[in-house]
């Protein structure tokens, strides 16, 4: 029982931080978030991150993993697992005039797994889907008004809460299947003002897209054992194209001030407003496909690879401003445990990760398809006597480029994870 209260109060508190700062926080400040539903934020947990990103075809009996809902089935029959983690990132843009600087940190995602069977396992969760965040300025001159400041500013969010099940109906084969909800509000702001003539009004323009829908994922793996200690494990996952219920609000207004977060003018004047309903093709989640393989050596060595397609091409989006193109993704991810079993060596029980990954983005702006290259490292430190373990990544990239009147981000991200291991189910007996 005294267990038990734990685990339920590690929920009640991760829901409550977790809940009261989805709209709080700040996942990106890139430009490039004005487009489509923002940046899209990787899925995976700690192990993950340090991995390239990979989880396709991963599976692990002490970490949770939110890529593939097969490999719930490698929980054993008496665990509970809690996870949760800290992002903390600094992203630098320039182009071929400015340069700019942004940090910050967020508390990214909480989730629990606890086995159903022997042959089957459950996970619950929260986490961002994707985000927008910028804020730029140009200006202008005309020959009759004299300058012109246009500004852009974006903000908010959608995030992903789910429940997912993998069940084993063979002893090779695992099938896993997500529930997610889908909610929040993305706010896209676009101002002018005329600054030589302080009298004058600012124009504004404010679209603003609310989204609140179910959609489902699934997923397979295949363990192929090949000799006493090595064995290949074959990944693969499936999102149908999902039409999105929500609506997006177009408001025109001029007014004088412009100085409230969200809020166009403090003091406007309405000069249109426009509601519209989601159409079936109005805004969707992609079709998209994933394939993993993972080779093991005695539970020490693991080497991956993860390749995944979105059709975004299809999508489009309530805005002028986006052209999509399919989106594809390629990584690959490696762990080494030097000895798990050695009692007296801490080091030689750590976990060390790395990987990389690439990705033909699905925005295309001014002709040009961006492209984004990250590598990560990091190390797992299990905690003594348990499979609880905190977790570090670390991953620098770049997108974007300065040509094409465009910007280039230089990013890198920190993130901590603990994964909370339980003998929830054990039954104890006493003398």
């Amino acid at each position: 029982m005294i267990k038990l209260n734990r685990v339920l109060l590690l929920i009640i508190t991760g829901i409550t931080i977790l809940s009261g700062n989805l709209y709080a926080q700040k996942y990106t400040y890139s430009p490039y978030s004005r487009y489509g539903i923002g940046d899209l934020e990787q899925r995976g947990y700690g192990r993950s991150s340090a991995m390239g990103g990979t989880g396709i075809a991963l599976r692990s009996n002490q970490h949770l993993n939110d890529i593939n809902p097969a490999s719930l089935t490698d929980m054993d029959s008496t665990s509970f697992f809690f996870e949760a983690g800290l992002k903390g990132f600094y992203q630098g843009l320039s182009s071929t005039d400015n340069s700019a600087s942004f940090s910050d940190i967020n508390f990214e995602f909480f989730a629990f797994g606890f086995p159903l069977a022997r042959w089957a396992g459950a996970t619950l969760g929260i986490r961002p889907q994707s985000g927008t965040g910028y804020n730029f300025e140009s200006v202008t001159t005309d020959d009759i008004v004299g300058d012109i400041s246009q500004h852009a500013y974006g903000s908010g969010s959608l995030t992903r809460a789910y429940g997912g099940i993998g069940v084993q109906p063979f002893k090779f084969l695992s099938l896993g299947v997500n529930i997610s909800y889908l909610f929040g509000n993305l706010i896209s702001i676009n101002t002018i003002d005329y600054l030589q003539h302080q009298a004058a009004l600012s124009y504004g323009r404010e679209q603003t897209i609310h989204v609140n829908d179910v959609f489902f994922d699934f997923g397979l793996q295949a363990v192929i054992p090949i000799k006493e200690k090595n064995k290949i494990i074959i990944g693969a996952t499936f999102n149908p194209q999902t039409p999105l219920n929500g609506y997006t609000e177009e408001l025109v207004a001029r007014g004088t001030k412009i100085e409230k977060d969200n809020e166009l003018f403090v003091d406007s004047d309405t000069l249109f407003y426009k509601k519209n309903d989601f159409s079936t093709s109005a805004f969707d989640l992609p079709l998209s496909l994933g394939f993993g393989l993972t080779y093991v050596y005695d539970n020490r060595l693991t080497l991956t690879t993860d390749f995944s397609t979105s059709a975004w091409e299809d999508i489009s989006f309530p805005d002028e401003f986006t052209q999509t193109t399919d989106r594809t993704k390629v990584s690959f991810g490696a762990e080494f445990i030097p000895n798990d079993r050695n009692p007296k060596t801490y080091l030689s029980r750590i976990r060390y990760r790395l990987g990389t990954r690439y990705v033909k983005d699905y925005l295309i702006i001014n002709n040009y398809r961006l492209e984004d290259f990250g590598i990560t490292f990091g190390l797992g430190f299990p905690l003594k006597r348990s499979k609880t373990s905190l977790n570090l990544s670390f991953e620098y990239g770049s997108r974007g480029t300065t040509d094409y009147n465009l910007v280039k981000e230089n990013y890198f991200n920190v993130k901590l994870n603990i994964t909370l291991y339980e003998m929830w189910f054990m039954k104890r007996k006493f003398e």
